[in-house]
């Protein structure tokens, strides 16, 4: 087999890595990949649904020294159809009120998701997506928050929409962080509208969520892994090589050898193979509340996002949540005064429930003015009024960013307050 199709296999094998807060498809080698191998008794796998619908969960760790814990910072959910030919990917918004199972460290709570993978590491993470949402992952893939930058500089860059001054003011904030933590010095963005970023550029473009909200941060993931799919096909043997020896030190899997294999060969058969996203929970089905004094995503409810979610990766017309997952979507109900019980549908026809804008209200950070100024000392520099002179407009790397009441541009992210409840 040549370079070029071990990486389409794997490519294929939706070997999908989510960095940081970012996300891409990733590759890695067909062996030495350190992993946990999972006990699949213990994982409350959903034994009736599909067999040809394969899921794989995927976890994104923060490799930043700065940030305590293996809190998940970004879940996704990577699905091959084996039917239809289609690869999809379904966003789990970390900030989502589940129900996290007893572990070793921690008892039986209803908190944010992302604490699963600290509380129980993979397995634990994993146990949680199938309980809450009555799925059959088996497998995952975890990558370091690292292995976006080199992976896109190894692909030659992506392209990204700066779409407003709030965008690429705060992308330049994150490139400032990311350069530190990798020891890179790449450029400031200087402009809005459609361009060709680096590594750099690209994971700070995806980490961004301070210029809008986490909704839309998952949607510049998603469309940041879309066209690293996209270039994954076409790789010569100088760039798959390249990109191979510098991503898998960032890989752990549960995935063996014959697993990847086995799928790459059953996919590579198909036709018309499709990219499809989705996000969970949806903007519809959800509201965000302050409880305890921690910021929570609530699902209203948990059972009709299961429902929704089920449609899309399986391709049916109707899906009956279990009574564990109706037990747990009516928890949540009277922890938050949230609806209880099937509240849409089942049998009503599929519908993309996160087409809309999210509620700016239900939005996790402020959206910043564009009245302040940044401005970095040497060529690179991005300013968002006439005052930006004055490089006292923000702080540097290593101190601490808090959004003010106002909204304030000033400071520089720090996504390690994120996963403190």
């Amino acid at each position: 087999m040549t370079l070029k199709k071990k990486v389409l296999c794997i490519v294929l094998a939706c070997l999908i890595i989510v960095v940081g807060s970012g996300a891409v498809y990733g590759f890695s080698i067909l062996h030495g990949i350190a992993g946990e191998q999972l006990d699949e008794s213990e994982l409350n796998i959903n034994d009736l649904l599909d067999e040809d619908v394969v899921n794989i969960a995927v976890f994104g760790l923060d490799g930043r020294d700065d940030v305590d814990g293996d809190r998940s910072d970004t879940i996704m959910i990577a699905t091959l159809n084996f039917k239809t030919g289609n690869i999809k990917v379904t966003s789990v918004m970390r900030d989502l009120m589940v129900k996290i199972p007893e572990s070793k460290k921690n008892d039986v709570s209803y908190e944010k998701i992302n604490a699963a993978y600290d509380y129980g590491g993979a397995a634990l993470a994993v146990k949680t997506l199938n309980e809450n949402f009555d799925l059959n992952i088996s497998d995952y893939v975890t990558v370091n928050f690292d292995c976006l930058v080199d992976t896109v500089d190894a692909l030659g860059g992506v392209d990204v929409n700066i779409a407003d001054e709030s965008i690429l003011y705060w992308t330049n904030q994150y490139i400032m962080d990311v350069n530190d933590k990798v020891k890179k010095a790449d450029p400031f963005l200087e402009h809005t509208g459609v361009q060709t970023v680096t590594g750099v550029q690209a994971l700070a473009f995806c980490r961004n969520r301070y210029s809008d909200s986490d909704y839309m941060r998952t949607q510049r993931q998603r469309e940041v892994v879309e066209q690293i799919v996209q270039k994954a096909f076409n790789v010569d043997i100088f760039t798959g090589l390249n990109l191979l020896s510098k991503v898998y030190p960032y890989v752990t899997t549960s995935l063996s050898l014959q697993e990847m294999t086995t799928y790459a060969k059953a996919f590579m058969a198909l036709e018309n193979k499709t990219f499809l996203d989705f996000r969970v929970p949806t903007d519809e089905l959800s509201f965000g509340d302050m409880i305890d004094e921690v910021w929570y995503l609530v699902p209203n409810t948990l059972a009709d996002n299961a429902v929704v979610l089920h449609k899309f990766l399986y391709d049916i017309d109707t899906y009956t949540p279990t009574d564990q997952l109706m037990k747990i979507s009516n928890n949540i109900a009277d922890r938050t005064g949230g609806s209880t019980g099937i509240t849409i549908d089942p049998n009503a026809p599929y519908q993309d429930y996160t087409t809309n804008s999210s509620n700016e209200n239900d939005s996790t950070e402020p959206t910043p003015s564009t009245d302040n100024s940044y401005n970095s000392s040497g060529n690179n520099s991005y300013n968002n009024s006439d005052n930006s002179s004055d490089n006292s407009d923000y702080t540097s790397p290593s101190e601490d960013y808090t959004p003010s009441d106002d909204s304030s541009t000033s400071g520089t992210p720090d996504d390690s307050a994120d996963s403190v409840e």
